[in-house]
């Protein structure tokens, strides 16, 4: 393949958190990988309005002293991805305004019926036309956006509010409506007007709207005129970034050019605390889905425009994991970096190259390497889903295995108890279990295969990939536990209690849980590098009380064995 892909990276830091500590917010580290440019978030939360509203925004010390430190950050990102010869580009989430901008034009811009900032509205684009105009006035180094229609997350923005641009309540085709006018508004202001790419993003999470829905981007993508720095950014999946999820359908479709987005940390499996390699099954086709055959040929299609990856970030909260403990996340983005070199060569040659090329390792570690990769995919699957319950959905979005798992959080009978009932009525429990035992199996496997690294292999390297496998061995070997405890406390449960023929049974799954899940909480103490711990509650929304888990589940269960 011989035309120019774009090859860019975002570090999704966790909105309202502090931010990652990873080697990818160094320009450098994605220059030396063949990148060509680095995407950055919030550029349009500094526009000042002064030409139409002066002195409004900021409008008080406490605003001025968060608008200074923010432009300040933005102005640093900016001149070290320059000086690594990056373009720059910027993630914005639209609409979001400052607040004081809000209340000034709230009748110009806002639906009066919904208070919501509207794309109908007479005043809404004039505002965005201006903040267009001073962004790229402020800092003509910026080479592109990436748009985002959707999702407004402003922990990070205290003195903005907004909301999607696209009214998702509305039927199907005033929705497409509102995309074509929005995105003619955005072509002539930021493609034509400025001269700068607009990346859009077709993101959204319904199997009938712009993202998974061949026939919705179609019908709103053919109505938009193609320009030279126009692109539309495509999610692999045609869900998010879950196993037991198609290919999306869109790719390779219409007349525009595209982008692929991928996670280098899935952020349902890990983001990266343990082994997770993901590349095989991206470009070949992940094995528990039959007609799966990858993206391969996504590279050859004339709308290939290159790759978007999140080398870190994603969903909230952790894993967390530091710059001493991302080998696994590096190790995805070093594949693909050796796909946008190479497009056409065999995932196995992208591997190899990958160890040898980024990490120095010989042939005979390299080969350690593709052996403990290729269990991790399967690992991963058996651990966290359930192949007789994922397997029977037939429609997109579904969350596999009820999303029990999610960022750093494990549920318990509050996502599990529709899965073991649908396992029930399947016939299918004892096979889900022994897959929850098989995984742990796997993980074994990878320890065992640590063992063949050459005594020359880097000691610290080493350290930092025996603790990822080490932490998926523990954690899913109580996983496993858990769910033989919840599976049988689950089938005795009656009345309230738990049958006395099967209290045993549940008894000594409890301890062997208990076991299991002390021996996973004191990693630390031998792998005090290791990404952050799983916990077991439920998920939530940041500064929101934790939803009941596993842990209350399995609390549930010891009171009910102590009822006499």
């Amino acid at each position: 393949m011989k035309r120019h892909l774009h090859a860019i990276d975002m570090v999704h830091h966790n909105p309202g958190d502090a931010p990652l500590d990873t080697i990818f917010s160094n320009p450098d580290t994605l220059r030396a990988h063949g990148f060509t440019g680095q995407a950055f978030k919030h550029i349009n939360t500094v526009a000042r309005f002064e030409a139409s509203a002066p002195g409004v925004f900021p409008g008080n010390d406490e605003e001025r002293r968060w608008l200074a430190t923010f432009t300040a950050e933005r102005d640093a990102e900016i001149q070290a991805a320059k000086s690594s010869g990056l373009n720059v580009f910027y993630h914005v989430d639209l609409f979001v305004l400052p607040k004081a901008i809000v209340e000034r034009h709230r009748d110009e811009i806002c639906d009066p019926a919904t208070g919501r900032i509207s794309l109908l509205r007479p005043k809404t684009l004039d505002l965005h036309r201006e903040l267009f105009a001073e962004i790229f006035t402020r800092w003509p180094e910026i080479d592109g956006l990436v748009v985002r229609v959707g999702e407004t997350y402003l922990l990070d923005t205290p003195h903005h509010t907004g909301n999607g641009a696209v009214d998702y309540g509305s039927g199907c085709e005033e929705m497409q409506e509102q995309f074509v006018r929005l995105l003619d508004f955005l072509r002539a202001e930021i493609c034509v007007r400025h001269n700068r790419w607009l990346i859009h993003r077709t993101w959204d999470t319904h199997p009938d709207r712009f993202h998974a829905s061949a026939e919705f981007y179609l019908s709103v993508t053919d109505r938009v005129e193609p320009h030279p720095k126009l692109i539309f950014s495509v999610k692999h999946t045609q869900f998010d970034f879950h196993r037991f999820t198609p290919v999306n359908p869109c790719l390779g479709q219409g007349h525009h050019p595209q982008i692929l987005e991928v996670q280098c940390q899935r952020e349902y499996e890990g983001k990266g605390a343990y082994p997770n390699y993901i590349v095989r099954g991206l470009l070949e086709g992940f094995r528990e889905l039959p007609n799966d055959h990858g993206i391969r040929t996504f590279f050859d299609s004339p709308q290939c425009a290159g790759l978007y990856t999140w080398s870190r970030g994603g969903g909230w909260y952790g894993p967390v994991v530091n710059r001493e403990s991302e080998f696994w996340c590096r190790l995805n983005f070093a594949v693909l970096a050796e796909l946008i070199a190479d497009p056409e060569a065999p995932e196995s040659a992208l591997f190899s190259r990958a160890c040898r090329s980024r990490f120095g390792m010989s042939r005979e570690d390299g080969e350690v390497m593709r052996r403990i990769a290729l269990l991790s995919e399967e690992a991963v699957l058996r651990g966290k889903l359930c192949s007789a319950y994922d397997s029977q959905n037939d429609r997109v979005p579904e969350y596999p295995t009820n999303q029990w798992m999610r960022d750093d959080n494990l549920h318990g009978y509050d996502k599990l108890a529709l899965v073991f009932k649908k396992l029930i009525e399947l016939g299918a429990l004892d096979e889900t279990l022994a897959e929850k035992e098989r995984a742990a199996g796997i993980w074994l496997e990878m320890r065992e295969a640590c063992d063949g690294l050459s005594s020359g292999f880097p000691r610290a390297l080493r350290e930092e990939i025996v603790a990822g496998v080490e932490y998926g061995l523990r954690l899913f070997r109580a996983i496993a536990e858990a769910w033989k405890l919840l599976a049988a406390a689950y089938v005795g449960w009656q009345a309230g209690e738990i049958a006395g023929a099967d209290k045993a049974r549940v008894r000594a799954s409890l301890e062997n849980f208990r076991a299991a899940w002390t021996d996973y909480l004191s990693l630390h103490r031998t792998h005090p590098k290791a990404a952050s711990l799983y916990r077991g509650v439920g998920w939530h929304w940041p500064r929101q009380s934790p939803a009941p888990g596993l842990i209350a589940s399995v609390e549930e269960i010891e009171s009910l064995l102590d009822k006499r």
